[in-house]
């Protein structure tokens, strides 16, 4: 029987495949592989049709040379079709695949066309022929496209995918009733701030939870529902849920300050995306920074100046804009400069790949700190390690989430995590030392033990001190309520100005049921140290050495301690001056004295601006704090500049 031939490349034509289709016997074998052509639009837009034209003639002789036994078929474009009849081993199939791809991508014939030329192929292995050619074409079409999404210039066989596809095909029937039938659900997963346990944000995380009892997570349905659109009427209701959940657990301990929520491409491209967000925070009464509009990188394709001026309006209205998914192919690194980004969520795959080799964490490292010079929170995702967590603190990343921390939680799961293991603001302590020696707020009081310890003017006006006169063992110190240090993380900020200097002297000890904490203004090596020591390891100190404070000038010290990772760190007039890992958690706090320790003589010198978090500050809190002493009125130390 004669076929009929495509004008162009002289393969036969969609119809004469249709009619050679019907013409076989049902219930016999065949194979087939799709093929498209990558970037061949490109090459049609710089080189123009003819050029175009004359590299699928090119094509459909390479399909000959490589397939003569197949019929090759012009599906119409750049698409063509292979038809493998009879008897085909799957290792000759991907054999014949492979040297398509490698011919085509060596420009055989067609060596003047210099944009990368490529061909992505989908295989259909030992098919049946059926009544019609639809689900044929429809599974290689569909491995294809596999093959396209995943790089191109590759190939996949159907038999291999067949679960997943068939799964997204199940998905993509399903999905609509899915929605009505409540079978979604919006969990949170905690964010944690890099350098202390306090609650950075929540960040909505959709699971599926199917009516044959099987539940799955976002990335198994989100990129389909991407694909076929579908994710803008989820995500319509993943916010409209959350917004609930935020109302419902407002005022409760460990709800969050703020929740992030994925926005789709599509959304973005709606002109009425802003107004439909002002009426929905309207009705639930949440303001717009409790929301942080997550955009995933991929967005970032075409139709961005319709994007770029929603993004703005949003922004400006008060939401928050995130980018999520950084690192997948990095398309939005161009617009960092142009848009109001107030975060970046760096992907969870890209991650674990750099954290792997030293060239990837220099990369990951400069990034991060491109986003950090530009004003923007860096947070990293699908952590799984505290060395992970030291690497990205180092990197400057401010906030982490991942295995490490938690799994996706329900509403009443996420706010018991936050409590038993998190916290959502810090208590702060401050003792002002004006005429008593009792907290700003009256809940702490200190107690003077001897007759050298004396109320007297203190780094600024906003501030009295303590003058010291030194002693013996335990003599002329302050006594600190314990319960100060009751947080199994902390940080102590103090202002001082040694009159002396003796060697191990504490200007601030604590004592633990098993060990000790020590703030020492002089060692014998001639530095300043935080010490901590564990009784059950006589001879083993944990100390943080930075260069010697001065005598008679006033100098900032603040030591930070975080249970969950075991750091410690000493800042020096608002600056990190050393830190150290795998310090001990002590418990239990005993006793707390400013001025002494039960080992050497008393300190000798002035103290002021006393403060105790329960909780660690971040590196930017302690710089900022130092530099809003350096503004108060009467400040009586030097400014060291940053």
């Amino acid at each position: 029987m004669e076929y009929e031939q495509d004008y162009l490349t002289g393969l036969w034509t969609r119809q004469a495949m249709y009619t050679y289709y019907q013409g076989l016997e049902p219930g016999s074998r065949i194979h087939f592989m799709f093929l498209d052509v990558d970037n061949f639009k490109i090459v049609n837009d710089i080189y123009g049709h003819n050029e175009g034209d004359a590299l699928l003639v090119n094509i459909a002789g390479i399909l000959r040379k490589n397939a003569p036994m197949a019929h090759g078929i012009r599906m119409g474009g750049d698409e063509f079709v292979l038809i493998f009849p009879g008897e085909t081993s799957r290792e000759a199939l991907c054999g014949i695949a492979a040297d398509i791809i490698a011919r085509v991508q060596s420009k055989e014939g067609t060596e003047h066309i210099l944009t990368n030329v490529s061909m992505s192929i989908g295989i259909l292995y030992d098919e049946k022929v059926g009544e019609t050619l639809e689900d044929t074409l429809l599974k290689s079409d569909m491995a294809m496209y596999h093959a396209k999404d995943n790089g191109k210039g590759r190939y996949v066989v159907f038999n291999d995918i067949a679960d997943i596809v068939l799964g997204e095909l199940e998905m993509e029937k399903r999905q609509q009733q899915a929605l009505a039938d409540h079978e979604f659900e919006v969990r949170y997963i905690p964010i944690v701030m890099a350098q202390t346990p306090r609650l950075y944000m929540a960040q909505a995380y959709v699971v599926w939870n199917m009516a044959d009892g099987r539940c799955r997570g976002q990335e198994e349905f989100l990129p389909l529902f991407v694909k076929n659109g579908f994710v803008s009427e989820l995500n319509t209701w993943v916010i409209e849920r959350v917004l609930q959940d935020i109302v419902a657990s407002r005022g409760k301990k460990g709800s969050p300050d703020k929740v992030g929520v994925r926005i789709s491409r599509l959304q973005l491209l709606n002109g009425s995306l802003l107004p439909w967000l002002e009426g929905l925070i309207h009705d639930y009464k949440v303001k717009a920074e409790e929301l942080e509009l997550e955009i995933d990188e991929s967005a970032f394709t075409r139709g961005k100046e319709e994007m770029f001026a929603n993004i703005q309006a949003l922004h400006k209205r008060g939401f928050r804009i995130s980018l999520t998914g950084v690192g997948l192919d990095f398309a939005s690194l161009r617009y960092w400069d142009m848009l109001p980004i107030d975060s970046l969520k760096f992907q969870r795959e890209y991650l674990q790949h750099a954290l792997k080799n030293p060239k990837g964490r220099r990369i990951m490292k400069t990034l991060m700190a491109v986003g950090r010079e530009m004003k923007m929170d860096i947070v990293a995702d699908g952590v799984t390690s505290r060395e992970d967590i030291m690497y990205l603190i180092e990197c400057g990343c401010n906030a982490v989430g991942g295995e490490y921390f938690s799994r996706p939680l329900g509403v009443s799961g996420f706010l018991d995590y936050v409590r038993k293991n998190l916290r959502t603001e810090m208590r702060v302590t401050e003792f002002p030392f004006w005429t008593d020696y009792a907290a700003v707020d009256s809940s702490m009081q200190a107690a003077p033990s001897g007759t050298g310890v004396h109320l007297t003017e203190g780094i600024s006006a906003n501030w009295g001190g303590v003058l010291f006169d030194g002693g013996e063992v335990r003599e002329n110190v302050l006594k600190l309520p314990p319960d100060l240090l009751a947080s199994d993380s902390y940080t102590i900020c103090l202002w001082m100005k040694p009159l002396e200097l003796n060697g191990w002297s504490s200007v601030l000890y604590a004592r633990y049921n098993s060990g000790f904490m020590s703030l020492v203004p002089y060692t014998p090596d001639r530095s300043s140290a935080y010490r901590v020591h564990q009784d059950d390891f006589v001879n083993q100190f944990h100390d943080i050495l930075i260069r010697m404070v001065q005598r008679n000038k006033w100098s900032f010290l603040c030591v930070t301690f975080d249970a969950v990772t075991g750091v410690g760190r000493l800042y020096l007039n608002g600056r990190l001056a050393g830190e150290a890992e795998d310090i001990p958690q002590l418990p239990a706090c005993k006793e707390i004295l400013l001025g002494g320790d039960p080992f050497q003589q008393s300190f000798r010198g002035y103290v002021s601006g006393l403060i105790f978090c329960d909780s660690v500050m971040t590196e930017t809190e302690i710089k900022d704090l130092y530099q809003d002493f350096c503004k108060d009125p009467g400040f009586a130390g030097d400014v060291e500049k940053f």
